[in-house]
């Protein structure tokens, strides 16, 4: 189970990877294999920028919150995932602390709207 929130996504330079709070790498190999879900958890009938889903991994013990992302990277497929370590946690509560643990990255976003439905993935 992954215990610390995780963003997966482009920071100053195109290319997506994964970080702690605070723009640091994480080193645990459990961590990493979260880039597996690369493109997959935006919405997937639109790659229209900065509309937010929210998925329930329920084998990871995380709920994600994607969205596609073209601040640093315009390329087609570039997303940006903010990974709580809670099964429950509300999306609007998601959002909220996503921006708080990851300043960085929300500084530079216009504004991210939330998809209505969840989704459950991994289970």
């Amino acid at each position: 189970m992954i215990k610390d929130w995780l963003y997966f996504g482009c920071y100053r330079s195109p290319g997506h990877f994964l970080f702690k709070p605070g723009m640091r790498e994480p080193y645990d190999r459990e961590m990493q294999n979260l880039r597996n879900f690369d493109g997959l958890l935006p919405p997937q009938d639109s790659r229209a920028g900065y509309v937010a889903t929210v998925s329930r991994l329920e084998a990871w013990g995380v709920t994600a919150l994607a969205f596609w992302d073209y601040t640093v990277d315009s390329r087609s497929g570039s997303n940006s995932v903010f990974y709580a370590p809670s099964l429950t946690i509300a999306p609007e509560e998601l959002m909220a602390q996503a921006r708080a643990q990851f300043p960085e990255v929300w500084a530079r976003l216009p504004e991210v709207k939330l998809l209505a439905a969840s989704i459950g993935v991994g289970q």
